[in-house]
């Protein structure tokens, strides 16, 4: 049985529950520092540029709440609090690594630790739930969508943004496939661990599609919506809750 430090990235990304949670929060753990400078590179740019056509349009009024799910370094955060002044917006990440570096860059935001599959808060919380390339790391993805739609109000909203296995032509899908295993991991070699970024890579491919995503909301009483980003390689899914569960 392989332990956490002779797992295959792919062995790793077909983790759940548990032994998934411990391993992401290491490998984020570790990245914490330069993840968000070396997730540029390896994306071109695009992630920025993905992340900000995203969570735009979102009309956050002055006293609504938000909370953004897997913060990471907390540029979610920060975007939206710049943008929708007088909002309360929160961070929460699984990994302490993550946490504290949002909080050296963000004295001012206000974070937490915390697991996607568990959010110590109640329920209708939120008028807006965010959580940006961190749905492919869950270690229960139904858990977390659970949760998430759980913790809005009705009429709240959940945006999910992410990257994917592209659709389109088989030459296509197979130069992202190299992409992922072979250059992205070269690419991280000289700044990085290049075995967490051939795990993140790995779990771009094994996610499950946009479409199957809009399927488990629609179980959990949100209607979506979808909108792709570079050829279906990321995509918005944004929910919108208007009843119960069940």
């Amino acid at each position: 049985m392989p332990t956490e430090s002779t797992l295959t990235a792919a062995q790793a990304a077909a983790l759940r529950g548990e032994p998934k949670r411990r391993f992401v929060q290491s490998v984020f753990d570790r990245l914490a520092p330069r993840y968000d400078g070396i997730n540029l590179v390896i994306s071109l740019g695009q992630t920025s540029l993905w992340r900000r056509a995203a969570l735009s349009g979102l009309d956050l009024a002055p006293g609504q709440r938000a909370l953004d799910v897997g913060c990471g370094t907390g540029w979610t955060v920060r975007h939206l609090r710049r943008r929708y002044p007088g909002t309360l917006i929160e961070g929460m990440d699984l990994s302490p690594g993550m946490v504290a570096e949002a909080r050296r860059r963000d004295p001012e935001g206000s974070y937490f630790e915390g697991d996607a599959g568990a959010v110590d808060r109640p329920d209708a919380s939120y008028d807006l739930v965010t959580t940006v390339y961190t749905s492919r790391n869950f270690p229960d993805l139904d858990r977390a969508l659970a949760e998430m739609t759980r913790l809005l109000r009705p009429g709240g909203r959940l945006l999910l943004l992410d990257v994917f296995p592209p659709p389109g032509p088989p030459i296509w899908r197979a130069f992202h496939a190299f992409w992922m295993r072979r250059a992205i991991p070269t690419l991280v070699r000289p700044f990085a661990d290049r075995a967490s970024f051939a795990y993140l890579a790995e779990s771009v491919l094994a996610h499950v599609s946009p479409q199957e995503i809009v399927s488990r909301l629609g179980k959990l009483g949100c209607r979506a919506e979808t909108r792709s980003y570079s050829l279906g390689t990321a995509w918005r899914i944004l929910g919108v809750r208007d009843q119960l569960p069940g």
